[in-house]
């Protein structure tokens, strides 16, 4: 009863009329979209989602590429072979030019490309043929030449023992890292001439040398020259060479750029010879020879017989400059031989008067 009374005593005027509130009439489909009819796409931000949209599908598709082809990339670009000419700086100078050869080769590999052999399988230069069969040759050419040379400059005792460690530390083990071996090779090498610049061991000139290193380089010659006939001369199973056919041609490579190299340093200091003419004529002949072969280096490696209509049989160009570097390093090597002792012949020279008078009976 008192809500009511109370409610019955609010004034009129504070009372809401809502049958006279004006309320809005619903639109019709057609005019409550009338707005819309000119809302068009701007031509700006369309190019933009066409851009976006190619960018991204670019950006898949390279994606994609870059994973699939990144390790055939990768086999192309650790495939270098390093056959630049060793250049002794002056702050360097090297008692033996031959040792500072040996050592650039060693030092090179190692930094350059790294030692294949060392690599597991899933490495890219795993892959590789020509970079494997340079960097053996090179090795077993350099264990070659050091042990002659540690003969050389041997003693009673036998062979110099940090040239004669480096040539079998150079021979590759199986089943030992090449690296190791080589790096440690390199410091008997330095060790060894560090001790002939002081006087601690023999110091062979390069006369002496010399007729050795070209007797050597002959020997090299003939066995390339006789592993790339077999090549040649074998069915071709592959074009436009096999992996054999790649891996003695850069073998005789790489034993032909590391005699040319030892020409060129020991010719540096063999005053003696080069300063008569019939031998140094004969020198720049096999320099020359093994130059031609060290700096053959073709893209592809071809092995094709017939008529080389389209690529040429690499193999049978570099065993004839072998042929050449061959010739000319075996007549240096018997020119430049010292002559044997000079032995009297006792039976043959006429017996003196005293020896002849006591014969007599």
């Amino acid at each position: 009863m008192p809500a009511r009374s109370a409610a019955a005593k609010v004034p009129k005027a504070y009372e809401e009329d809502v049958r006279k509130k004006v309320r809005p009439a619903p639109a019709s489909a057609a005019e409550h979209f009338v707005s819309l009819d000119h809302a068009e796409p701007s031509p700006i931000m369309l190019s933009a989602q066409k851009a976006w949209r190619r960018i991204v599908t670019l950006a898949k598709v390279s994606l994609v590429v870059g994973i699939v082809g990144a390790y055939p990339a990768a086999v192309v670009l650790s495939s270098a072979v390093d056959d630049t000419p060793i250049v002794f700086p002056d702050s360097q100078p090297w008692t033996v030019p031959g040792v500072g050869v040996a050592n650039y080769k060693i030092a090179r590999e190692i930094a350059s490309a790294g030692i294949v052999a060392d690599r597991p399988v899933w490495h890219p230069q795993a892959r590789l043929t020509a970079l494997p069969a340079w960097q053996d040759a090179t090795f077993s050419g350099l264990s070659e030449y050091v042990k002659t040379l540690s003969e050389m400059t041997g003693t009673a005792n036998g062979p110099d023992n940090d040239l004669a460690a480096a040539a079998n530390l150079l021979t590759p083990v199986p089943g030992e890292a090449v690296r190791t071996r080589v790096a440690t090779a390199a410091e008997a090498l330095n060790t060894f001439d560090t001790r002939a610049s002081r006087g601690l061991a023999l110091r062979p000139l390069p006369e002496q040398t010399l007729p050795m290193e070209f007797a050597l380089f002959a020997t090299w010659a003939a066995e390339d020259r006789a592993a790339l006939s077999d090549r040649i001369h074998a069915e071709q199973e592959a074009w436009p060479a096999s992996r054999e056919d790649i891996a003695a041609f850069y073998a005789a490579k790489a034993r032909a750029h590391l005699a040319h190299e030892l020409i060129v340093a020991g010719k540096a200091r063999a005053f003696g010879i080069t300063a008569d003419t019939e031998l140094a004529l004969q020198l720049a002949r096999a320099e020359a020879a093994w130059k031609r072969a060290a700096e053959l280096k073709p893209v592809f490696v071809s092995n094709q017989s017939g008529s080389e209509a389209l690529l040429p049989n690499h193999l049978a160009t570099m065993a004839y400059y072998l042929v050449e570097a061959e010739e000319a390093s075996a007549e240096l090597a018997v020119r430049l031989a010292p002559l044997p002792p000079r032995v009297e012949d006792v039976a043959a020279a006429p017996a003196s008067p005293e020896v002849a008078e006591t014969a007599i009976p």
